[in-house]
């Protein structure tokens, strides 16, 4: 026998006034989210009292990926150092026990309207298992560093130190202790490509942002397989030296659990650079995939002097920061993750 809340008797058969059915129909919203609140609150206490076990990130390795990519030069969708870079990630990935693959698709120049061959690039662990965490990154620079406050330097080479590489350098690392994390969710380390194949700063801008989470999402989208993404976390500009990772406004909008558990692995690993706070709202490769029914958040500091500036060099990024994001993600991997989500 069960127990359920009784409704309001009415004591007459008039028919019910405009405030008595919002009422009534505020108390059946009432009483249908309550196991789901219940459920909440007992996943956030699961996470606040389950030991934490991050990976033993090494900062100094991952600053050392980071300055590798960068000097490969400018790596725009569609260049020789783009593949370059994109071969040297999944050698890497291999190494470290991925089954990798690229999923080539094609999109176009915005000025010339050439075609250009781009790839997204997925290292799989645990492949076999059906359910799955995605951790994603753009691998891709844009075409030129067309937001500097110089407008002489708008046209010189863009390295993308943190807009771009900080994100790989972190998945080569975290890709060196999958194998040893306990987890029973298979993991998905995956690079877009063409994140922004744009050209122009400020309101005049010539291209389309994500072109290859949206290509990953709408494959995604038309799966025939049994693997489903119970959740995925971007992470973009991630390197700043003077690193402080607001919630980004979407993420909080729309799958407010699923930021409220990073943050809470974060809090309980004393990563100071987490803020408990709401942030901008961020257009990011988090979009497409939430549109694919993905819960999906962006973990990015958007307070960085050197966006789409000259000055996005190594300098200007830490080995501290990557291995603070690093043990945040990895003992948020290694957490017990609900067969409901």
């Amino acid at each position: 026998m069960s127990r359920r809340p009784m409704l309001p008797q009415w004591t007459d058969m008039k028919p019910l006034g405009g405030l008595q059915w919002a009422l009534l129909a505020m108390l059946g919203l009432i009483v249908a989210l309550v196991p789901f609140v219940a459920q909440r609150l007992r996943k956030m206490e699961d996470i606040a009292n389950a030991p934490l076990k991050p990976a033993p990130i090494d900062g100094d390795r991952a600053y050392r990926y980071l300055k590798e990519i960068c000097a490969i030069g400018p790596r725009p969708a569609g260049s020789q150092a783009n593949t370059r870079q994109r071969e040297l990630v999944a050698k890497h990935f291999k190494e470290h026990g991925a089954e990798v693959r690229e999923q080539p698709f094609v999109g176009q120049d915005p000025r010339s309207g050439a075609r250009v061959e781009m790839a997204n690039l997925i290292g799989s662990w645990h492949p076999d298992r059906t359910r799955r965490v995605l951790l994603g990154v753009h691998y891709d620079t844009r075409p030129f560093p067309d937001e500097d406050p110089d407008p002489a330097k708008r046209t010189a080479p863009f390295i993308g130190a943190n807009d771009g590489a900080s994100g790989v350098a972190m998945l080569m690392e975290i890709a060196h202790h999958l194998n040893d994390l306990p987890t029973d969710i298979g993991v998905d380390l995956v690079l877009f490509d063409g994140e922004e194949l744009v050209y122009g700063g400020g309101p005049i801008q010539n291209g389309e942002y994500f072109l290859g989470s949206k290509e990953f999402a709408r494959v995604y989208s038309t799966r025939k397989t049994r693997n489903r993404y119970i959740a995925a976390l971007v992470l973009d500009m991630i390197g700043d030296r003077d690193l402080g990772i607001d919630q980004e406004e979407y993420s909080v909008n729309m799958h407010f659990g699923l930021v409220r558990e990073v943050w809470s692995v974060a809090k309980g690993l004393n990563a100071t650079a987490f803020k408990n706070r709401v942030g901008t709202a961020v257009r990011d490769d988090h979009l497409p995939l939430m549109n694919a029914g993905i819960p999906a958040i962006d973990i990015i500091d958007f307070d960085y002097p050197q966006w789409h500036t000259a000055s996005d060099l190594p300098e200007y990024c830490s080995g501290a920061s990557l291995q603070e994001v690093g043990r945040v993600v990895t003992a948020w991997l290694a957490l017990p993750k609900a067969r409901g989500r």
